[in-house]
């Protein structure tokens, strides 16, 4: 490959969560029920001090599953049992036909398609699969919870992570996509 940056195949790597579907389907909001049950269940906690760890463990970690782990040593492959797995989506993130001729719209011989989460690799795949554009990305780097420790955003490793996983080198040789829809009407992405 030639190192001008007119050749060079550029990594887009879009955000699922509130990127490839609208903020509106509050599916963070369902999530974050979920996760504040867990909390109060595993954790023995009232529903204000499971609201409040919650918070504090997201905002300190990027994750509320990190802090879980890091203090509570809790299992992170049965926490997505019961959280992002249990999380009900087929009535909110439905087949998106404008999301797929967007996608398909950007010229793959200049831009390698990939997705990025914090989320377990199956929420990634259950999404994308609803929207049915799971076919449309090359890959995805997620947190995985099987790994110890569990890296993720904003960690710099987990960027380090999506960088090798996607094959590229160089930060400038990326982008990240976090609106989707405000690409709609621009300029072919290259």
């Amino acid at each position: 490959m030639s190192n001008s940056g007119a050749s060079r195949i550029k990594v887009c790597r879009d955000d699922i969560d509130n990127c490839l579907y609208s903020k509106s389907r509050r599916v963070h909001d369902r999530m974050a029920l979920l996760i504040d049950q867990y909390f109060q269940k595993h954790l023995d906690l009232p529903e204000e001090e499971a609201i409040r760890l919650h918070s504090e463990y997201y905002k300190n970690y990027g994750l509320a599953i990190e802090g879980l782990v890091r203090h509570h040593q809790i299992d992170p492959l049965e926490y997505n049992t019961k959280v992002d797995d249990a999380l009900v989506l087929e009535d909110v993130i439905v087949p998106d036909p404008e999301l797929r001729s967007l996608l398909e719209d950007i010229d793959k011989t200049k831009v390698t398609m990939w997705l990025f989460t914090n989320a377990y690799i199956n929420h990634g795949k259950r999404v994308t699969k609803l929207l049915e554009v799971d076919d449309l990305f090359e890959g995805i780097t997620y947190c995985d919870y099987s790994r110890s420790p569990l890296i993720c955003k904003p960690n710099r490793l987990m960027y380090e992570k999506g960088m090798r996983e996607a094959g590229v080198s160089r930060v400038e040789d990326c982008f990240f996509v976090v609106k989707l829809r405000s690409l709609a009407g621009q300029p072919p992405i290259y």
